[in-house]
Parts: structure tokens; sequence; C-alpha cells
């Protein structure tokens, strides 16, 4: 009902249609709204009064959170940190993707695809450098001159260098990158030009289990946020 309302004044019988309920119906909640100071009764119809608004927003949210959580759960269930969950609503819409066995190659193609549509730049925090393919394809966005910012545990980069050293020198040696040597990654994340990609890796494996990919700008701009935070935090490495 209060939905109905929100871009008031509007009838009664206009709030029936928009709320899908009978003239009956309306009548009795606009009443009882009105009673509760969240509508007001003006020429024209209903309008929601300012606390009708905020309780209208709260509820949204509210809504959008659960939407998010449940949307996000395969990439939750490898992620557990209180910035990502208080932040689940921004990824109600995004693109989740989990490791399939009649499709192992998947989740890495589909960020490939991503990695290779990215022209300015590439922010990331993880605990796992990801696959060969997905690695060489970063590289080659770096040598094409993508600014590259990369966040992650020592242990990781240790690794890094034996797997794959000679791919790290190349980022390392660009004057369009920065690595940095931070103690922990709570939300593990990346993001290309203009869309976020949440990534959550097997703990046994250290494979990628499931993915998130939004191009949504509120979570754009909370994941330049949490980059952010690694970056003030990290020890850049030479």
């Amino acid at each position: 009902m209060l939905a109905a309302c929100r871009d008031g004044p509007v009838s009664r019988s206009t709030i029936a249609e928009r709320a899908d309920c009978s003239r009956t119906t309306a009548y009795r909640a606009t009443t009882d709204l009105e009673e509760r100071s969240l509508v007001e009764q003006v020429d024209g119809g209903y309008r929601l009064t300012s606390l009708g608004t905020t309780m209208l927003d709260r509820v949204e949210r509210f809504r959008a959170e659960l939407d998010g959580t449940r949307h996000l759960r395969p990439v939750l269930e490898h992620i557990d940190a209180r910035r990502l969950r208080e932040n689940v609503h921004r990824f109600a819409d995004a693109t989740v993707m989990t490791a399939d066995r009649e499709a192992p190659y998947a989740i890495d193609q589909h960020i490939e695809t991503i990695i290779g549509d990215t022209t300015e730049r590439i922010y990331g925090a993880s605990t796992s450098f990801g696959s060969p393919s997905t690695l060489t394809r970063t590289v080659d966005r770096v040598e094409a001159g993508v600014e590259f910012e990369w966040a992650l545990p020592p242990a990781v980069l240790d690794q890094l260098d034996r797997q794959h050293g000679d791919l790290h020198a190349i980022v390392r040696a660009r004057e369009n990158t920065a690595v940095y040597a931070v103690e922990t990654v709570s939300v593990e994340l990346c993001l290309y030009d203009q869309t976020v990609v949440l990534t959550g890796f097997d703990d046994d494996s250290g494979t990628l289990a499931a993915v998130a990919t939004t191009d949504d700008p509120d979570a754009c701009e909370w994941a330049r946020g949490v980059l952010q935070t690694y970056r003030e935090r990290g020890e850049r490495v030479d």
C-alpha cells in the first residue's frame, strides 16, 4: 500500500489498482495508514508522509537484502565477510555462476571475456591468483596499457613467483601496475573498468567455486571503497 502511494497524491481507486486489491481493502488500508501517520490525505488523494517514505525505503532495502542474500548464496558460502554481508543488496541482479563438472571451464571463460573487454583499469584483491589462462589474459591487458593494481597476501605472492614468476615479473616491471602485499583479504573481488567480479575460491583446491558479476553503479562504487582499503593497508611490492 505504501508503494502504491509513492507518486502521490493518488486516489483510492488508483491505490487499489496498483496494489491489486479491492477498493474496500484500499479504503481500510489508507484509513489505517493515515492513523499511523504513514500517509496523508491532500487534494487529489493520498501521499506518503516523511515517516511513510522512510518506512517504505527501509522495507524495500530489507527486501533487497533478502533477495541479494538468496541470489549470492553460492558466493557467500565461500566468502564470510561482514563487509559483503552488509552490502548484498547491491548484487541482487548480479550474474552468479558456480563450478560445474559438465562445464569445468565455464567460469574461467566468463572471466576471460570480461578481462578481454577491459580497456582502462583492473583492480583486484584475492587469496589466489586464479587459473593460468586468466592470469595470461590479464598480463596481455597490462601489456596493452591497462592500469593494473593487485593486492595479495604474502604467501600467495610467493606462490605466484614460484609458479608464474615470468608473468609476474612482466607485471611488476610495468609503469602502469602496482602490486600490494596485504595481511588478509576478507572480500575477494576484481573491478574490470565498470564491472565487479566477486570470486569465491574453494578452500581445499584453491580453484574458483563461484563468481558473481555486475555492472551496477552502486556495486562498483562499493568495490572501489573496498579496494581502496586494501591499498591503504597494504605494502607496495617493488
